[in-house]
């Protein structure tokens, strides 16, 4: 949230909401009942300022302050958590898969190989049409999808 902020300031609760409703990741929510409180909470802890718009509504926007600008920054720099693990539903399944039965097995990696395909492509037709920021989210996007189908690959030459 402390991004989205950064990257927009003066935007509303609303704004953040639909960045994360649009977002392809698991790890967060764009749901009202886990935006708004988080928005609470990241002013309580002086992360956040709000300052009320000119639009006669009493609509709330929000910047950073220093001290979330600080803890953004630090999120940001923090390489350890970048190239870890992480959130990965292809992955912790992966490892899984070997319990079922070959025949199986065949028609799932089959599945995900289409569905890794399907996903690649829409990507690619998304991504002249992004900003900067999306565009390097999205790229990265596609080379998972490009990782995941050679090991997909490798794994249906291993079973036959």
């Amino acid at each position: 949230m402390l991004g989205v902020v950064r990257l927009a300031p003066n935007c509303t609760a609303y704004r953040v909401r639909q960045v994360f409703l649009a977002s392809r990741s698991a790890e967060w929510s764009g749901s009202a009942g886990a935006v708004y409180p988080a928005i609470n909470r990241l002013e309580a802890e002086g992360l956040i300022g709000e300052s009320a718009a000119q639009d006669g509504r009493g609509t709330r926007t929000y910047r950073l302050t220093p001290a979330g600008a600080a803890a953004h920054d630090a999120w940001l720099c923090d390489a350890d958590r970048a190239i870890g693990a992480g959130l990965d539903p292809f992955r912790t399944r992966a490892g899984f898969w070997s319990v079922l039965p070959p025949k199986r097995l065949r028609v799932l990696l089959k599945q995900l190989a289409r569905e890794a395909e399907r996903r690649r492509e829409e990507l690619q037709r998304e991504l002249p049409s992004l900003d900067e920021g999306d565009a390097a989210m999205t790229t990265l996007h596609i080379a998972l999808q490009d990782l995941r189908l050679t090991w997909i690959a490798a794994r249906q030459r291993k079973i036959g």
